[in-house]
């Protein structure tokens, strides 16, 4: 151990002939302490909300969409779709169609998406395969007096229906005349055979899955409007969308999950950047209790900074001495700090505390991600803030000399 900690650790454990220093000491561990664990917290919060809300929009959507670029039908799309299940990057692909209905029972009626599930493809293509809670989806194709339609948990809720119950979807169909393309009403008698959970009320609010026939027979079309797929690669799916492109030539446009929901995770990650910048002030703000403690102490230790300096002592010594008072002050509070952060953040979970409204934010509850590299870098930011605070008092320290120190000795 060099004198120089040495001395640190004896001013910072030594009796005060001024209370108040030994106080403000106290004030900026415990300052520290709890920006650093509020950081923390708020950081833990951040991460395990957009990963929740990431695995969810992936777990009920497709990664990768691939339609025409004027919107037509995929006329062909039982060939496109085996071709593309051929292309690195690509683990599965599924044709579907999507068709915006009235859905209801009686009077009862809300606006739904029902959406086509290629029965034929493998069950990873789709996702109702892992978000069903209630039913089969195999049973969709199943042949029967009505076609069957799984319904989200919050859209079966909403309109009262069960297993087994009718419901009716209303759907425009297309079709060519003399006077050009009309629309007319479809009505087509539902059997609810199952219920899914995504986790989002968005999806679990508004949508259905029925056969692609099914889906195909309301719409009034041959062919499927897009084509789903999921990678293996989830970072690199741009780089998978590339491939699909070339593989399927000109005409056509590709969706990742990324450009899909990049204002969603363009917003959390301003959020983060905001929050981080606000416990990072108050970081700040609890060191500047380091320079009045440090400033106090060197006013304290005049006479001792004096013979120090008279035995030898450098300016720079002196500087080192102040200097690790304030790292030891940062490393106490970051470290107490770190402990009730992490604490707090397996309480929050455990009980589950911090709960939403599903309705606005997508997701009924947080679970607060707590992550090595994030709280090293807080500790990290915590202890460079606290050798900042410790420069104007170490470097008044230095310049003090033997003369001046002990001329009213």
């Amino acid at each position: 151990m060099g004198y120089e900690f040495f001395i640190a650790l004896r001013y910072l454990r030594a009796r005060r002939r001024q209370t108040a220093i030994s106080v403000i000491t106290g004030i900026a561990v415990a300052g520290l302490a709890l920006g650093v664990a509020a950081l923390i917290v708020a950081q833990a919060m951040v991460t395990g909300f957009r990963g929740d809300l990431q695995d969810r929009i992936l777990q009920g959507t497709a990664h990768l969409n691939l339609l025409r670029d004027d919107n037509r039908e995929l006329d062909d799309y039982q060939k496109l779709t085996l071709r593309l299940r051929e292309v690195p990057g690509v683990r599965a692909a599924a044709a579907t169609i999507y068709a915006p209905v009235l859905i209801g029972l009686g009077d009862q009626q809300e606006q739904a998406v029902v959406k086509g599930v290629d029965l034929d493809a493998p069950a990873e293509a789709s996702e109702i395969f892992a978000t069903v809670i209630e039913g089969d989806p195999r049973s969709l194709g199943e042949p029967g007096e009505a076609p069957g339609v799984i319904l989200g948990r919050e859209l079966a809720r909403i309109l009262g229906v069960g297993m087994g119950d009718r419901v009716t979807a209303v759907s425009a169909q297309s079709r060519l005349t003399p006077l050009g393309v009309q629309s007319r009403p479809r009505y087509t008698e539902l059997r609810v055979s199952g219920i899914f959970a995504s986790g989002l009320y968005e999806y679990d609010a508004q949508w259905g899955y029925v056969a692609l026939g099914t889906a195909q027979e309301m719409t009034g079309s041959a062919g499927a409007n897009v084509i789903q797929m999921k990678v293996t690669d989830l970072d690199d799916v741009e780089a998978t969308a590339a491939r699909v492109r070339e593989v399927v030539g000109a005409g056509y446009v590709t969706t990742t999950w990324q450009e899909l929901n990049r204002p969603l995770f363009a917003a959390l990650q301003l959020q983060h950047r905001v929050i981080v910048i606000f416990f990072a002030l108050l970081i700040a703000i609890a060191a500047l209790n380091i320079i009045t403690a440090l400033t106090m102490m060197v006013m304290e230790k005049n006479r001792d900074i004096a013979i120090l300096r008279a035995q030898g002592a450098t300016p720079g010594a002196i500087q080192r001495i102040f200097l690790l008072q304030g790292l030891i002050i940062g490393l106490v509070g970051s470290g107490l700090g770190l402990g009730l952060g992490l604490l707090l953040c397996q309480v929050a979970n455990r009980f589950h505390l911090i709960s939403l409204p599903a309705e606005i934010y997508a997701v009924s509850s947080i679970t607060l991600d707590a992550r090595w590299q994030d709280s090293s870098w807080i500790v990290l930011l915590t202890l460079t803030i606290s050798l900042l605070a410790t420069l104007y008092p170490s470097r008044a320290a230095s310049r003090l000399t033997p003369v001046e120190a002990l001329r009213y000795e």
